[in-house]
């Protein structure tokens, strides 16, 4: 017969040897906080990559205006009807979203300025006249 300390020694060791084999199984419970914490970083660091992107382009758009002179003008309403017709008919066309003062009028001025640079000075005066504007 084994003496209590063999006994106790035999037990312990049984124990141990159970206890190791389920810490093996298992993942302890700071391993999962970690993986937790370094995944939540990493949803962090998306959503706040997603807010500086939006808010850069959030930014440029309202700058413009800030950023770009500003020019008042008047147009009788035979040239305003169609300025608001091909507007409408862009933001239909376009597969986003056009605005008018952002987008739509620049693109209006610099391909108006580039037919105006191809006229000659009688070219120029036979449009206006045309216009019924002298």
């Amino acid at each position: 017969m084994k003496d209590r300390d063999e006994a106790k020694d035999e037990m312990s060791e049984r124990l141990g040897q159970r206890f190791e084999s389920d810490k093996a199984d298992k993942p302890d419970n700071r391993t999962k906080e970690v993986k937790q914490d370094k995944q939540a970083n990493r949803d962090k660091d998306v959503k706040q990559n997603e807010q500086a992107k939006q808010t850069n382009q959030d930014n440029s758009a309202k700058n413009y205006k800030q950023a770009w002179d500003s020019k008042l003008i008047h147009l009788p309403d035979e040239l305003m009807q169609p300025v608001d017709k091909e507007f409408d008919r862009m933001q239909y066309e376009c597969d986003w979203q056009v605005k008018k003062e952002r987008h739509y009028y620049p693109v209006v001025i610099s391909e108006g300025i580039s037919a105006v640079e191809n006229m000659s000075g009688d070219e120029f005066t036979k449009t206006v006249e045309n216009l019924s504007l002298r």
